[in-house]
């Protein structure tokens, strides 16, 4: 069984994976677009939650922050204001 700190890097790996594969996929001028990037805020903000608490040790938070990072990607990709390529093993996709 994998312990926090292998979890931590592995969960770190995977969201700036997924963080590099996903585009706004709503035009410009849409309340999706402003919802996409609001995503794309929450997710960057837990994302760096993530790295700050584990820098400094707090693995626990950094693993909840790096789900609630992940919980954000996977909702816009799911909704379709993320295009994801249809990539099923980084995103939990509708179909």
């Amino acid at each position: 069984m994998e312990g926090l700190s292998e979890k931590v890097e592995k969960y770190l790996k995977l969201n700036l994976e997924a963080l590099s594969k996903i585009k706004v996929a709503a035009p410009k001028d849409s309340f999706f677009y402003t919802m996409a990037t609001d995503f794309m805020e929450m997710i960057r903000s837990y994302s760096s939650d993530a790295l700050h608490f584990k820098e400094k040790g707090d693995l626990i938070n950094a693993f909840a922050a790096l789900n609630y990072a992940h919980g954000w990607i996977d909702a816009g990709a799911r909704i379709g204001i993320f295009d994801v390529d249809l990539d099923h093993r980084l995103f939990t996709l509708y179909r």
